[in-house]
């Protein structure tokens, strides 16, 4: 759906003198209020969400009135400035009334069909879950056709409302049919220090009212990958750690808790981070081989480059478990070629420092874990916002390579000396550390290909907006001699 969305910005203060305001002579009883104190504001229902409500627009300077079943029993629950008292009571001097009941209760408001005519009903209400068809808005505005409707608010809950701490965004997404109750709303959201977003109509309030069901929408995809790459890997670990040895005589079970899960995030890791820059090469492929940039991604890419992000954090989440586990290991039982070693006169074998690849291999995997924890930093949204195009294009593209490279030396490194080995292909695969670097040598020849000269002048040339079918544009001879030298100079 193409919704409208509008901050609460310049474009509202341009549009001040058309706007409502709360204070306005229409919902307030005929008599302009200078202080926002005058507004009468009412409450339906005496739930958690309506004391919350309740106590933030008392904070903020209203004047609150509260319609409950049962007055004198939920008297005591309100904070002290709002009045409780019954529907009929409440809904007499308020133009603006929040609607803080559940769906299945719309009927019962029938008895005050009345009075509530002529008013803005703004409806928080959520469902229990995600479903097709009419939303608590809609119904609520077929129910009483001669209320106006406000769908809004519903994104925050009682407790945030209550203690001011949001840990997110603070917008409040709002909707109507009626563009002056909309503005009107938005107003008020504002008053109570939120950010309105207008949503448009109030069909977008199914939308609106699917927000705060979701669980993770934008993780989906990044996340089953996540849980594919780290089965395969675990599976791959397990069977030539343990499954094969225990054929061959040798029990490897206890080793599964730190070092087989070692192996496996680590290979994880390296894998994820290749799947954050796999579909930019993929884009760039599509776009040379499409000649323009104008033609859509097939709808799998499009997902892939957007769960591209999620992918990265993924991948050094995997880092960093694996930077912990290696450290609760690091000794030379677990690593004995990485150290020097020397017989002693008894036969036996005495470990000193590390070697040149042990050094070498901790140095690489630190700069690599170090430098994914920046591009993890940049990517939270107040760093990002307070980034240019080209310094977040620097650390997002540039240092994203440099990580990888650093990975794929750190890994490379780990087993240079043993890397043609016999031994490596006992079980008839191939060690871990060999199948994690496959994928990245793959991924860094495609980007030497598209890093071409003759390649890449071509892509930069479709993403500036060339088109390989389109004939070239002619320019018509100029009458004017003058003309005609400007356009040859």
């Amino acid at each position: 759906m193409d919704a409208k969305v509008e901050h609460n910005g310049t474009s509202l203060a341009m549009e001040s003198k058309l706007e409502p305001k709360l204070d306005s002579p229409e919902l307030n009883g005929g008599k302009k209020s200078e202080t926002p104190s005058k507004v009468s504001v009412a409450i339906l229902g005496s739930g958690d969400y309506s004391r919350s409500l309740a106590g933030r627009l008392v904070r903020s300077g209203f004047s609150v009135v509260v319609g409950s079943r049962d007055p004198d029993r939920n008297r005591r629950l309100f904070p002290q400035g709002a009045a409780v008292t019954n529907r009929r009571a409440a809904l007499s001097g308020a133009g603006l009334v929040f609607v803080a009941i559940h769906r299945e209760n719309y009927p019962a408001l029938q008895a005050d069909r009345d009075a509530l005519a002529g008013k803005i009903l703004i409806d928080v209400s959520n469902n229990t879950e995600i479903h097709e068809g009419e939303s608590n808005a809609e119904y609520l505005a077929r129910s009483f056709p001669d209320s106006t409707v406000v769908k809004g608010f519903n994104v925050l809950s009682a407790w945030s409302l209550s203690s001011g701490l949001f840990g997110g965004s603070k917008e409040v997404f709002i909707c109507s049919d009626d563009n002056n109750a909309r503005k009107t709303v938005m107003q008020l959201a504002q008053d109570l220090g939120f950010v309105p977003v207008d949503y448009g109509s109030l069909r977008a309030a199914r939308e609106i009212e699917a927000i705060p069901l979701r669980l993770l929408p934008s993780w989906h995809l990044a996340l089953k990958m996540f849980l594919g790459v780290f089965i395969i890997f675990f599976l791959y670990c397990l069977y030539r750690v343990v499954i094969f040895r225990a054929i061959t005589g040798t029990n490897q079970a206890s080793h599964i808790p730190v070092s087989v899960m070692n192996m496996t995030f680590a290979g994880t890791a390296i894998t994820l981070l290749c799947l954050v820059y796999i579909p930019g090469i993929f884009a760039a492929f599509t776009q040379l081989y499409n000649g323009t940039k104008y033609k859509r991604f097939p709808n799998w890419l499009d997902k892939w480059m957007l769960a591209r992000k999620q992918l990265g954090l993924l991948s050094l989440l995997a880092s960093i478990v694996h930077a912990f586990l290696s450290f609760m290991i690091w000794s030379p039982s677990y690593y004995a070629r990485l150290f020097e070693q020397t017989a002693t006169p008894s036969g036996d074998v005495k470990y000193g420092k590390l070697r040149w690849s042990g050094e070498t291999f901790l140095l690489f995997g630190a700069l690599s874990l170090f430098l994914m924890t920046v591009l993890g930093v940049s990517s939270i949204p107040s760093v990002t916002n307070a980034m240019n195009w080209r310094e977040f294009n620097l650390v997002q593209s540039k240092l994203g390579w440099a990580v990888l490279i650093f990975a794929i030396v750190h890994n490379a490194v780990y087993g240079a000396e043993v890397f043609t080995l016999p031994g490596l292909f006992s079980s008839y695969t191939i060690a871990v550390f060999q199948l994690t670097l496959v994928l990245p040598a793959i991924l860094v020849l495609m980007k030497v290909v598209i890093s071409l000269p003759c390649v890449g002048s071509r892509v930069d040339r479709i993403r500036r907006g060339w088109e390989r079918n389109k004939p070239p544009s002619r320019v018509a001879a100029p009458e004017d001699p003058q003309e005609e030298t400007s356009l040859m100079s």
